[in-house]
């Protein structure tokens, strides 16, 4: 089980929304809203246990602890990033930077990394239930 699960978007160049989020073990969550989002600001707030739960069940499934950023060979610029720090409770961290701008030739396996990362790091979200936080159209083209 996790201690502590830190989620941030960085800015783009563009409209990308800026956010991070804390979730403790405990639930108790907090909402650092920067550019772009719907709620700016610092926002605290609980997930019920049932949260907790699935947040525990998608690090385990992913295998979060366990990941290697794959081999990027195609790059875009001016994208964001998508950091997720992982405290565990033995005392292993982890951390994963995703650059949005990284990207494999179609077809590989660092491809599929790839996109298995973006779509674990829109499950997080979803689960947290930082739609209202980001807002709906935002939220919407940055997890689309």
């Amino acid at each position: 089980m996790f201690e502590k699960i830190i989620l941030s978007r960085s800015i783009c160049y563009g409209d990308c929304p800026e956010f991070e989020v804390i979730v403790k073990k405990d639930g108790t969550a907090k909402w650092f809203g920067g550019m772009f989002v719907h709620r700016a600001g610092e926002v605290e707030f609980q997930l019920d246990n049932r949260k907790l739960q699935q947040l525990g069940e998608l690090l385990q499934s992913f295998d979060f602890r366990h990941f290697t950023y794959p081999a990027a060979t195609i790059f875009a610029t001016d994208l964001p990033y998508c950091t997720i720090k992982v405290s565990y409770q033995d005392g292993v961290e982890k951390e994963v930077e995703h650059y949005l701008g990284d990207f494999a030739e179609e077809g590989s396996e660092d491809n599929q990394s790839f996109q298995e990362l973006e779509q674990f790091e829109k499950r997080i979200e979803k689960v947290i239930g930082l739609q209202k936080f980001i807002g709906a159209s935002t939220y919407n083209e940055a997890t689309e």
